[in-house]
């Protein structure tokens, strides 16, 4: 009797041991199985880039669809990431920056184009807008660098604004207004088309500043301007010289009549009435 209970005793100790075992051994491949899948796992600080690639590319085909509502959407998620990541702001202004960059004929018959670019250029002004004297806004973004090469500007609003090295290159800029813009470092207006009246009125260049070979295709105004260094205006033309311009101190119109295009000239200390055939000087 007691053998046969020490048998069972046995039998049961043994099937323990075997249903101990059998699950020492599924939770030993659980583990083996776990540790491979976290070896396939993205590391951490790898899924937020990952995010965000996907996210950019979203936003680059939001901005190249056929869909005008799309495109306008696309600023509005833009912003958005800028506000939230003042890291992605740069990334954001060269993104704004691109779109106004593609080509667009003016005048358009294109409204719901035109109310696009509105919308970037509006995104662009409304975090670079610091007005003199005032504490530095919760909106305002500080950005290295405004790429503006060949855009085209419908009534930009860069009032009370602070920019660092722009390079508005061969743009078009329609009636832009840049009254009280300080431009904190070298830029480039070389072989800008302004057309419309353009305001430069009390706007400030610590930097260079060059407007070679522009051309003012409206009444232009530098009324109070500041020049910290020489700005540059050779070759620049001016096509209505008998209206009110207002040009920086050391430049001058020189025209055949006042109908004709003029173009702008340093003033010399040892500057002569032209001869018959050249150009004539136009003040305002």
């Amino acid at each position: 009797m007691a053998t046969g209970m020490v048998m069972v005793g046995v039998h049961v100790i043994g099937a323990l041991a075997g249903v101990a075992l059998g699950i020492g051994a599924v939770y030993l491949v659980r583990m083996i199985i776990e540790g491979v899948r976290r070896d396939r796992r993205i590391p951490p600080e790898e899924v937020v880039p990952g995010l965000q690639r996907d996210d950019w590319e979203r936003l680059e085909a939001m901005m190249d669809s056929e869909d005008a509502a799309e495109r306008l959407e696309s600023f509005a998620v833009l912003e958005r990431y800028g506000r939230e990541d003042a890291d992605a702001r740069e990334d954001v202004v060269a993104m704004t920056c691109a779109y106004l960059r593609k080509p667009f004929p003016h005048p358009s018959e294109d409204d719901e184009e035109l109310e696009i670019r509105r919308a970037a250029q509006g995104l662009l002004t409304r975090h670079f807008r610091w007005p003199a004297g005032e504490a530095r806004p919760f909106e305002f973004w500080e950005i290295e660098e405004l790429n503006l090469k060949d855009a085209v500007l419908v009534e930009p609003d860069f009032a009370d604004t602070v920019l660092e090295d722009v390079n508005l290159q061969d743009s078009l800029i329609v009636r832009g207004d840049f009254r009280r813009t300080r431009f904190l470092s070298y830029v480039n207006f070389d072989r800008a088309c302004f057309t419309g009246d353009t305001d430069f009125r009390g706007a400030s260049f610590p930097a260079h500043a060059t407007f070679a070979a522009a051309m003012f295709s409206g009444t232009t105004t530098f009324a109070d301007a500041e020049f910290d260094q020489d700005a540059d205006f050779t070759g620049a033309r001016v096509e209505h010289p008998d209206a009110a311009h207002s040009w920086p101190s050391g430049w001058r119109a020189w025209a055949t009549s006042p109908v004709a295009q003029a173009r702008l000239i340093p003033v010399t200390s040892d500057a002569r009435p032209p001869d018959p055939g050249q150009n004539q000087e136009v003040t305002g």
